[in-house]
């Protein structure tokens, strides 16, 4: 992995850690995550690391702004809002912020990068919902429906 930082190929050697530990704690996250197999919560949680992996040796917002909507969305058929979804992410950064501090105590870069992204996922979300009520506001006040 030579030309990324440290932080990135940190990541990538934790990614394996992180996953089984999400598997293990998957009913402690999300209700509807307790409910899929091992198999499909892997996926699903690879998805995700994948998309954090990919914004911290990208730096591309609108990336992974267009992952986050994709998310969201499948999220949503299950029945769930975009403020569940976003604690769900949360969750799952902070799970991958846990280990590397526990496998990287003298070098919390790691740490921070995964924290830093975890801020990133929560603002866009936190955006996608305000431009979501200003959409449903300007409806309701042009007298349409939302």
């Amino acid at each position: 992995m030579s030309g990324v930082p440290s932080y990135v190929a940190a990541f990538e050697q934790l990614r394996p850690q992180v996953l089984a530990r999400l598997i293990e704690v998957r009913g402690s996250l999300d209700h509807a995550i307790a409910r899929l197999s091992a198999d499909e919560a892997r996926a699903m949680f690879e998805g995700v690391l994948h998309a954090l992996s990919t914004l911290l040796v990208t730096g591309d917002h609108t990336l992974h702004r267009g992952f986050l909507h994709s998310f969201v969305a499948v999220r949503s058929t299950e029945g769930v809002g975009p403020d569940h979804a976003q604690r769900l992410l949360v969750a799952i950064a902070d799970v991958a912020a846990t280990l590397a501090r526990a496998q990287h105590p003298n070098d919390p870069t790691v740490a921070l990068a995964i924290n830093h992204a975890a801020r990133l996922t929560a603002r866009m979300i936190n955006d996608g919902i305000a431009e979501e009520l200003g959409r449903r506001s300007a409806q309701l006040a042009a007298g349409g429906r939302p």
